[in-house]
């Protein structure tokens, strides 16, 4: 499976889940153009959006913005 549909997967169980394509734009708070163009494999969505996608599917049809919990990246560095 490559990343795209990886991706597009996931946006629509999402999208399923919380009531609709229209819902999961409002829940993400990106413009509905835009996850059209993600959700028709267009483009990659940012990886903020790809991971609200997955807290969605997690929470189920009551996943709530105000939960969103931010992100933090971990970075590697070689050792020198």
């Amino acid at each position: 499976m490559d990343v795209r549909t990886r991706y597009t997967g996931t946006l629509a169980f999402a999208a399923a889940t919380i009531g609709g394509a229209g819902r999961l734009a409002q829940f993400l708070d990106v413009p509905r153009s835009a996850l059209a163009r993600w959700l028709a494999g267009e483009e990659a969505p940012p990886q903020q959006v790809f991971l609200d996608a997955l807290d969605v599917i997690a929470d189920g049809p009551y996943a709530s913005p105000e939960r969103r919990r931010p992100r933090v990246a971990v970075l590697f560095r070689d050792k020198p």
